[in-house]
């Protein structure tokens, strides 16, 4: 069926493991999703991935709050608290991919850190190499097709 998937609590990955979860609908992110180097993990999701407005660290702090590949079909969408509220910096370590389904999808920071924007980003998002050396094959390869067309 297709639905909602929604991640309540803080998830620990095991070390040495590859997991590829798909969602056939939107996915929300509501704790922190830890990846240890030695691991991969992929969201594929069908619909939009929506992160929680409480996930995320006071905006001096760089600590990855979610960690991973996240591909949707449609948006990723950082949640506010609300105006007039400050919010929390969400940090990601690994990618996103929006529109993978080529549905006009978008990224949508809704976050504002106030004062604090001037000195940090409120979404930061670092560099996880070790998830293309640890990934499984089938995520590595990719189909070309080749064909000579005359000028």
């Amino acid at each position: 069926g297709s639905g909602k998937l929604t991640l309540t609590s803080a998830y620990n990955m095991n070390g040495g493991k590859s997991v590829v979860i798909l969602v056939k609908g939107d996915l929300w992110i509501s704790g922190t999703i830890t990846v240890p180097t030695n691991s991969t993990l992929l969201f594929s999701v069908s619909g939009n991935i929506h992160v929680d407005s409480s996930v995320g660290e006071v905006s001096t702090l760089s600590t990855p709050d979610i960690q991973g590949w996240y591909s949707a079909d449609g948006s990723f969408i950082v949640e506010n608290k609300g105006t007039g509220i400050k919010d929390l910096r969400l940090n990601v370590a690994g990618a996103i991919v929006v529109n993978a389904g080529l549905l006009g999808g978008t990224f949508q920071n809704k976050r504002d850190l106030y004062e604090d924007d001037i000195i940090c980003p409120a979404v930061s998002i670092q560099e996880r190499p070790d998830f293309v050396l640890n990934a499984p094959g089938f995520l590595l390869n990719s189909r070309r097709i080749w064909r000579e067309v005359a000028p």
